[in-house]
């Protein structure tokens, strides 16, 4: 439809530079959120081997050793979640337009595979972690002891952790509760940032892809449909959470069936809890 100033027609044109899309915060990292250390090279499915372990008791002295058998576990990670996107562009639709479709097609195209790949991520980490004791719902005034009581449960079954993943409404108690402790520096740096940081001796992360329902495949082959609406957080050591790759890539060609180009992108992955006594997900009834 033509735009028209008083009685004369004016000129319409459509901008070069797109408005970004918006997607769900980046939260997996090797080495702070997650682990990619079991990596080691081309295969499908990866076994870790964990050994057999049980403290010792105290004997008297001067006595003959007891021989045990040497004995491991197999802790499988089976890279069976594929991610898929394929962006069909016609030719005569690229020569139309002033930026760059192709490139600006496949940058969404990565955007988007990363997406699902870091949901999940969440919903492994939600779904095979231990469900910690408490169940009440959390307030404002009981955020800090609800913590502490997490954290001694984990350290009580010879658990560590450092990260708190949290969803979005749980992250925003956080920010209240955290800024009451009368310690300047902290409560100076989460009032100007908004962040949270390190807090309790915990890195908290907010997880906005902590929602609805999250579908992934889990060690055993199996699709697992995970729940996030009763979840408030997980509280883990990010070595537990193993997230692996065996293919990435990223591609514009050109297509054989029509004039024009296929922007496309795929990934395969595994994801696994190796230790759930090092992550408690702590959820509400209800």
């Amino acid at each position: 439809m033509s735009v028209t100033y008083n009685t004369l027609h004016v000129d319409e044109r459509y901008s070069a530079i797109l408005e970004p899309n918006l997607y769900f915060n980046p939260i997996l990292v090797p080495g702070v959120t997650c682990t990619d250390k079991y990596q080691v090279g081309p295969a499908g499915q990866i076994f870790v081997h964990q050994l057999a372990t049980s403290a010792v008791e105290a004997g008297k002295p001067g006595r003959n050793f007891t021989d045990e058998e040497a004995s491991n576990e197999l802790i499988p990670i089976q890279l069976n979640n594929n991610f898929q996107k394929s962006k069909k562009i016609y030719g005569v639709q690229a020569a139309a337009v002033a930026f760059d479709a192709g490139n600006e097609y496949l940058a969404t195209a990565i955007q988007e595979c990363r997406e699902g790949w870091m949901q999940c991520g969440i919903a492994c980490l939600a779904q095979e972690g231990t469900a910690a004791t408490a169940v009440s719902a959390i307030t404002e005034e009981t955020v800090k002891s609800d913590l502490i009581d997490t954290r001694t449960e984990l350290v009580k079954g010879k658990g560590r952790a450092n990260v708190v993943m949290c969803t979005p409404e749980y992250y925003g108690l956080v920010l209240k509760a955290a800024g009451k402790d009368f310690t300047p520096t902290t409560n100076d740096r989460i009032a100007s940032t908004g962040n949270v940081g390190q807090w309790l001796g915990f890195t908290f992360v907010e997880a906005n892809g902590a929602t609805g329902s999250i579908k992934y495949y889990d060690s055993a082959g199996s699709q697992q449909t995970v729940d996030m609406s009763t979840v408030q957080y997980v509280m883990y050591y990010h070595e537990a959470l193993s997230v692996v790759s065996n293919f990435e890539v990223a591609r514009i060609i050109d297509s054989e069936r029509f004039a024009g180009s296929l922007a496309q992108v795929e990934m395969n992955t595994g994801y696994k809890v190796t230790n759930k006594k090092l992550a408690y997900v702590r959820k509400v009834s209800g």
